[in-house]
């Protein structure tokens, strides 16, 4: 299960296996919204913890129903994840490209950065520095 990695779940469904994509599309609150649905966002969702550290920092200040309402969501797939394998949304699979799209109402859509997706899916990928030269 991963998040917004189209590359990935593509070479994964490719290789015989299953995939399920989701995005972020809620946006952190604090500091009026600027960060928007940022990196690094869904972990504190994911693991509940919505009001310590780099989540405070995020989210803001309680009361945040909007937060445990996602929150409880991710922590449902995860689980369900773990438990069966399945998230509970549909396996991402080309030309469909089905990805969960975690916001308030959450919605299982095609995926939704399709546009980037085809502007990169041609680029050759990273070359490694040579470090050790």
């Amino acid at each position: 299960m991963g998040r917004g990695e189209p590359g990935a779940a593509e070479a994964q469904a490719a290789g015989g296996g299953t995939a399920y994509l989701y995005e972020l599309a809620w946006s952190a609150p604090a500091n009026g919204g600027v960060l928007g649905a940022c990196h690094g966002l869904d972990g504190p969702l994911v693991f509940g913890n919505l009001d310590e550290g780099f989540a405070a920092r995020l989210i803001g200040p309680a009361p945040y129903p909007a937060a445990e309402e996602v929150s409880a969501q991710f922590r449902t797939a995860w689980v369900r994840f773990a438990a069966s394998g399945d998230p509970g949304w549909p396996a991402y699979e080309p030309p469909e490209r089905l990805t969960r799209v975690f916001d308030l109402p959450s919605a299982v859509s095609p995926y939704p950065e399709e546009t980037s997706r085809r502007l990169w899916q041609d680029r050759l990928p990273p070359q490694p520095l040579p470090l050790m030269t």
